[in-house]
């Protein structure tokens, strides 16, 4: 397999992989701007480029996409999450010549017309009403999970569809899909005409001027405009660097209800690492794999399906799964397990979950054995898969990592020690357990203050009373000490950033704070 690095003059990253022999080619287009770049203006915009991609563009119209694609066995795939928006071109390797621009048209020449954009905005209501609880959990947990701009969700909220017009879309666009946030990857392509192709994607920059060297987060959307418009084709100086917003941790609860009596998934988790360190990348994949990500084998029907050990050797019923995910951005990321089970089984499976993170420090050699096996599978598997790889390709050359094949991939994971794995579960073990003492004190004093100011109001109406309330109090206060305490209501306290996440019978599940106490 022959790979190609190279940076072209409009300051776009192509890699290109060319297998010998393959008879489908993919392409793959990546911007830097997932739904974290989004303002207050422009939230949800990255949900209408997905879903308007199929709308008519500056050179093609939404029939003749449609049409010329599918004669020739051809498709276009529009994926984003937080961090990116990746637009694949999949089709057979003698096609490639006449359906390459529709996919330029699409990711580089985009063009919004407003009449058009009131057309899809009800296929986005019922987008919004068809999701599955599954992704909405995830995409739910990592929004309790960060503040700032991780927060921003990659779906569009229902009450901002009808106010998002064609000025956003084009201004967001303007901002953020430019040519040094741009990389390529492409499969079973030369890399000769991959270069002739990246070229023709228009150059556009950000930079610091001599005159005023502001922030993109200080510069109004205006004047960025203006200067991107200035240096369309100016690409003599040197690009500035991707700024990202930024993003802190925090202790969050979000739900979606799906009435009582519900399947219910729920999801809990605590920051992780990003995948600009591919070693620390390759450690917590490791974790998540030890912990079981997935099934051991698929069936015609869920119940089919048996989960991986140790986290699926816990289900109590069949109706109950729970496996660990990790997901990383380009600075950060998100740690946790997901589970789906019945309305009368969640608060035992959630407790569960988080008295299970908190002991990830306690895995056993065997089990990180096999999680490095499961990974190997999981790779060599992937092997195959042209858009798997087209769009990995693109994505190493954003992070600036290397992983030109499956070999060098197992080679990484190889290199990584036991004590390694060791130390990272027991720094994620940590911040649970680091984070529960530190709540459970703070509940402490909360209930102490509380009842403490109740029984002064109660001495002031009846002063009699005063001698048998300062006993009550003092036996009441030791036994809250002593005994774990534990919450009947929701009650937010700083320091804590495990975040939870309840789609389905939210009643059913306990709050967060007691997930933290009560086990």
């Amino acid at each position: 397999m022959d790979i190609h690095r190279c940076t072209l003059k409009n300051g776009i990253n192509l890699v290109s992989t060319k297998p010998h022999g393959a008879p489908m080619a993919a392409c793959t287009i990546l911007y830097q701007s997932g739904s974290r770049f989004e303002c207050d203006d422009q939230l949800g915009a990255t949900h209408f480029l997905r879903t308007c991609s199929s709308a008519a563009g500056c050179a093609y119209s939404a029939f003749s996409k449609t049409r010329v694609l599918q004669q020739l066995g051809s498709y276009i795939t529009v994926n984003s999450d937080r961090q990116s928006i990746a637009f694949t071109l999949q089709c057979p390797l003698p096609a490639f010549h006449d359906v390459k621009y529709y996919l330029l048209d699409i990711a580089s020449r985009t063009c919004f017309r407003q009449h058009e954009i009131d057309l899809y905005k009800p296929q986005l209501k019922r987008d919004l009403q068809t999701v599955h609880p599954e992704v909405l959990v995830i995409d739910l947990v990592q929004k309790a999970c960060w503040g700032g701009g991780l927060n921003n969700s990659v779906f569009c909220e229902e009450e901002r569809i009808d106010s998002m017009s064609s000025n956003d879309l084009d201004m967001f666009s303007l901002l953020n899909m430019r040519s040094d946030t741009c990389t390529m990857g492409s499969y079973g392509l030369p890399h000769d005409e991959m270069m002739t192709y990246g070229e023709m994607i228009e150059g556009k920059r950000s930079y610091e001027t001599e005159e005023s060297a502001v922030d993109n987060v200080q510069m109004p959307y205006e004047e960025m405009a203006l200067l991107n418009r200035k240096i369309d084709f100016n690409l003599d100086r040197p690009a500035k660097p991707r700024w990202y917003p930024p993003s802190f941790a925090r202790g969050g609860f979000e739900y979606h209800d799906l009435g009582p009596d519900s399947d219910t998934w729920i999801a809990i988790a605590v920051p992780g690492c990003g995948n600009t360190d591919l070693h620390c990348l390759m450690t917590h994949n490791i974790v998540a794999s030890a912990c079981g990500t997935g099934n051991n084998s698929s069936g015609q029907h869920a119940e089919d399906r048996v989960p991986q050990p140790p986290l699926g050797g816990f289900a109590t019923d069949v109706y109950t799964k729970f496996r660990a995910f990790n997901i990383s951005y380009a600075d950060t990321g998100v740690f946790g397990i997901l589970m789906k089970t019945r309305s009368c089984s969640a608060a035992s499976a959630a407790l569960f979950a988080a008295s299970f993170l908190k002991k990830l420090g306690k895995l056993a050699p065997d089990q990180i054995c096999v999680g490095r096996q499961r990974l190997k599978l999981d790779i060599a598997l992937q092997e195959e898969n042209c858009v798997s790889i087209s769009e990995g390709m693109a994505l190493q050359a954003a992070c600036c990592g290397r992983l030109d094949n499956a070999y060098q991939a197992i080679s990484l994971l190889n290199s990584v020690t036991d004590q390694e794995v060791t130390a990272t579960a027991n720094c994620l073990a940590s911040k649970f357990v680091e984070y529960a003492r530190l709540t459970e004190r703070q509940i402490t004093k909360f209930r102490l203050s509380c009842i403490w100011s109740r029984s002064i109001s109660l001495v002031k109406l009846r002063p009699k009373y005063a001698i048998f309330h300062q006993c009550f109090l003092m036996t009441l206060s030791r036994k809250i000490i002593v005994r774990k305490p534990t919450l009947q209501t929701p009650y937010f306290f700083p320091g804590n950033r495990m975040a939870v996440a309840v789609v389905g019978d939210v009643q059913a599940v306990p709050h967060d704070r007691e997930l933290l106490c009560a086990c």
